[in-house]
């Protein structure tokens, strides 16, 4: 099993107390199950904790984390180490694709700093390995046509600017999902229309790429990350 990303991707760090849209603050923080074992031995973060199905941390009105310092800054890395996390709040806002033979990691645009990272590139998007056991697992056909489908797709992005390195990371983030629904189609009219629709707003900003970079933010956050916004969205793209 290889283990793939693209090559910013080890350059990317949270930016922490200088966000302006703290991951801490609207979201749910369900706790897993080495990390529940870990807290019941620290009475600050059990206290915080709620049973359910998973656990998860109580959120203060306004959707506040608990942890969340006045500064910004994360009580539970502040007092206890970044280690102390649990596995939602370590991963975000990274995700994973997974294919029989190898494990594809990439950053989610709702984080502002990952869309800075990403439409800033100079150069198109490209893939490196991190790891590679030398395991001899093999695509299935239907894999092997959406990788070849989404490297031509990719590779086909002309242009340059951010336009093109959005469009590129659209791609790479969601035509694996067509594994799951068998929609290729639709996914690849999803990123099409993302982008029009994106670059139409940025013309009427002050065409700078935080002005782009908090449109795409916004975007993923709408859209993206609400399952139910974005099979909408590709349901209407069907019917077409």
């Amino acid at each position: 099993m290889k283990l793939i990303a693209p090559a910013f991707y080890p350059d990317f760090h949270c930016i922490a107390g200088a966000c302006r849209h703290t991951c801490c603050v609207g979201w749910e923080i369900d706790v897993d199950e080495d990390s529940c074992a870990r807290f019941s031995a620290m009475p600050d973060i059990a206290c915080h904790i709620e049973d359910g199905d998973p656990p998860h941390i109580a959120l203060l009105p306004g959707e506040r984390c608990p942890f969340l310092r006045g500064d910004g800054l994360c009580r539970m890395i502040v007092d206890h180490g970044e280690d102390c996390l649990c596995q939602i709040c370590r991963d975000h806002p990274r995700f994973r694709s997974f294919w029989s033979d190898r494990v594809e990691l990439g950053l989610g645009l709702v984080c502002e700093e990952a869309c800075r990272l990403i439409l800033g590139q100079e150069t198109p998007l490209r893939l490196i390995t991190l790891e590679d056991d030398g395991g001899d697992e093999e695509l299935s056909e239907d894999e092997a046509y959406l990788l070849d489908l989404r490297d031509r797709l990719i590779a086909g992005v002309a242009s340059s600017g951010p336009a093109a390195r959005l469009e590129e990371y659209l791609y790479y983030r969601h035509v694996p999902d067509a594994l799951y629904d068998g929609r290729p189609e639709a996914r690849i009219a999803f990123v099409r229309e993302s982008v029009r629709t994106i670059m139409d707003q940025w013309s009427m900003t002050d065409g700078s790429l935080e002005a782009l970079a908090e449109l795409v933010r916004a975007f993923s956050y709408d859209v993206e990350y609400d399952e139910e916004a974005l099979e909408a969205r590709l349901n209407a793209l069907d019917q077409r």
